[in-house]
């Protein structure tokens, strides 16, 4: 049933945590006034309609019914221009700035579209990492003002997906970016109440397994196929993040030799996967290398690390022939997966070299061998 403009007063309102005396104080009218219109026993003037729209931050044909619900081609196009956008910015442009001007981009087509569920899941990702950026720069008055406003800006658009929407996809981004937020603001209880409540283990994005045995049951036997591996796919971007971090938590204990076990076991599989194929994944995981060979390192094997820094190079040399090249996996088990970057730009410039500087491969540096590795890695670089 549709709304009335009654209704989307109140549940405006609700969403920005404001009392019917605050909405009232903001629109120079009396609280009566407002419980009048939400109780539908009086309408707003018309010179009322555009202040209340601006207090809310959505498009007049909101308060007229037009939910802002539709528009997905719209917001497809969109949301590829942003990301285009976030992958070239300008030398000159400050990623402080860069990443402030797309949540205002996004801010200002939410009020355009404010219960579109996919436009509103993007914006507070951008939003998180637009936190992050301030909380990385050196903190003034007005930077941490500025923060605050946006890290409640998060909060709001997220609370409109908790509130109203039903689609698991959106509900885990809103419960997986308020975790994430939380947690920059020292705020570890509330971001334990958000991750507490995202569905957790879910490679199977929108019932993934459900699908490929249904294509399976209607006899559509290549959709089956390309469908376990889309899972299995998932599944290992899955592994690979988890065994990372467990790899970091022994690492800042000390407890190196199990950071190596957790770091190096993800190689180990992706080496057996791929076997001679190295050239043909479909995916670009990394193998975090550069922490096997750190922690061959504290434990006093550098022969050993020298092997992962050797992978390390030649795994780039690999990425950077096949960086966003469509192709699909000649493996049986990710049948018919195909090469999905993400969207920003690849630039070998800098991807080795940082690694290699590092403080702890001082003790190899003057070998032959590192110095052969770090040749290698700079002609790369270089494109050559």
């Amino acid at each position: 049933m549709k709304e009335t403009m009654g209704q989307i007063i109140r549940r405006l309102r609700k969403e920005r945590n404001l009392t019917q005396e605050e909405l009232a104080e903001q629109l120079n009218v009396t609280p009566q006034a407002v419980s009048r219109w939400e109780n539908e026993t009086g309408m707003p003037d018309i010179s009322q309609v555009i202040p209340l729209a601006n207090v809310f931050g959505v498009s007049t044909d909101v308060l007229f019914g037009k939910d802002g619900t539709d528009g997905e081609a719209e917001i497809e196009v969109f949301i590829r221009d942003i990301e285009s956008k976030l992958s070239n910015r300008p030398a000159e442009v400050a990623w402080l700035d860069h990443y402030r001007q797309c949540c205002e981009d996004c801010r200002r087509m939410l009020e355009i579209y404010p219960n579109n569920y996919e436009l509103l899941a993007y914006s507070i990702g951008n939003i998180c990492c637009l936190v992050n950026e301030y909380r990385s720069a050196e903190e003034t008055e007005e930077l941490v003002r500025e923060r605050q406003t946006w890290e409640n800006e998060c909060i709001r658009q997220a609370n409109v997906i908790l509130h109203h929407c039903t689609d698991s996809r959106y509900l885990n981004a809103a419960h997986k970016w308020l975790t994430q937020l939380y947690r920059c603001m020292g705020n570890p209880v509330k971001a334990k109440e958000h991750a507490k409540r995202i569905t957790v283990f879910d490679p199977y994005e929108e019932g993934g397994d459900w699908l490929a045995l249904v294509y399976s049951d209607l006899g559509k036997v290549e959709e089956s196929r390309k469908q376990y591996a889309a899972n299995i796919y998932k599944a290992q971007e899955y592994l690979a993040n988890q065994l990372i971090m467990l790899g970091h938590s022994w690492a800042w204990a000390g407890e190196y030799e199990k950071a190596y076990a957790c770091y190096r076991l993800y190689p180990d599989l992706f080496e057996r996967m791929v076997g001679d194929g190295e050239d043909e994944i479909p995916f670009c995981l990394e193998p975090c290398f550069d922490q096997c060979a750190l922690m061959c390192m504290r434990l006093g094997r550098p022969d050993e690390a020298m092997d992962w820094l050797e992978k390390m190079v030649r795994h780039q040399r690999v990425v950077a022939g096949t960086y966003n090249v469509i192709t699909e996996s000649k493996l049986p088990y990710l049948y018919g997966c195909e090469l999905r970057y993400n969207a920003h730009t690849y630039n070998r410039a800098e991807q080795l070299t940082p690694t290699l500087a590092w403080a702890v491969f001082d003790p190899i540096r003057d070998t032959e061998r590192f110095r052969t590795i770090l040749s290698d890695a700079e002609a790369f670089e270089r494109g050559e």
